[in-house]
């Protein structure tokens, strides 16, 4: 069931937010705000009319009324505060690893959306896995500016890793692909690849998950193993895709104009 309030006050506003988090609802608040990033980096963003929406996996992502880029995001949330304080509504979340802080002050809330949604419908863009790994392997740049592909399905112990190359350190990359949300069995099964390849040679590669998108356990696996991610644009590989595809249409016509 989904809910509209118009808050009356900035303690019903924090009340209606913190259980809305509390119980997991995708809710999203409409109003006027400022919002401070710190973490990797360091930003301000002044007072504006925004939307700031907070998904049920506590992903966080802050609308301007146009454009469809968000001006601000956290991808995963280790905490979620709500309280008021000098007569604003002052949201906090945390990501703990990397360790990043967003902070959004609303001096005004116009209204809040909450509620449970459930979507197990897959998102299919006409590309799979192979596709994928190709147009990485000739566009390597797309996962890591200075990382070399040597080989595609490289032989780890019973599998076979999708790319395998070398970064600006000459340091041994291991790489994986999901053309969906990857999950923890995916992290999984790159860890053991990056151990079967350390216990044999005695280096010890990196391991870079590559998805549109990641659920939260497979984040979490992620930093503990010591592994890394990379999120891929579909829309963007889709434009390489054809790309590549009118090229090698064009290779294939000059060959046959000279037959």
């Amino acid at each position: 069931m989904i809910e509209y309030t118009k808050c009356s006050s900035n303690n019903e506003c924090v009340e209606i937010i913190k259980n809305a988090v509390r119980n997991k609802e995708l809710t999203i608040i409409f109003g006027k705000c400022t919002v401070d990033y710190q973490g990797r980096a360091a930003s301000k963003l002044t007072e504006g009319e925004r939307f700031v929406i907070i998904k049920q996996d506590g992903a966080i992502i802050i609308h301007r009324p146009i454009g469809y880029s968000p001006v601000n995001w956290q991808p995963s949330t280790s905490v979620i505060e709500v309280v008021e304080r000098d007569d604003r509504v002052v949201l906090t979340a945390i990501r703990n690893k990397p360790r990043e802080i967003v902070w959004v002050y609303f001096s005004e809330i116009y209204g809040i959306i909450h509620g449970k949604l459930v979507d197990q419908g897959e998102f299919v863009m006409y590309m799979d896995e192979h596709e994928i790994r190709d147009i990485l392997y000739e566009n390597p740049e797309l996962i890591e500016k200075g990382l070399r592909i040597i080989e595609k399905e490289k032989p780890i112990g019973n599998g076979y890793a999708d790319l395998f190359g070398i970064d600006k350190n000459n340091v041994p990359v291991i790489i994986e692909i999901k053309r969906i949300s990857a999950s923890r069995d995916a992290v999984l099964q790159l860890f053991n690849y990056v151990k079967i390849y350390e216990n044999k040679t005695g280096v010890k590669p990196r391991g870079i998950l590559v998805a549109p998108n990641f659920t939260s356990s497979a984040i979490e696996s992620i930093h503990k193993l010591g592994l890394e991610y990379k999120e891929i644009n579909l829309q963007l590989l889709w434009k390489y895709k054809k790309a590549r595809e009118i090229r090698h249409g064009t290779l294939l016509e000059f060959l046959a104009k000279k037959k």
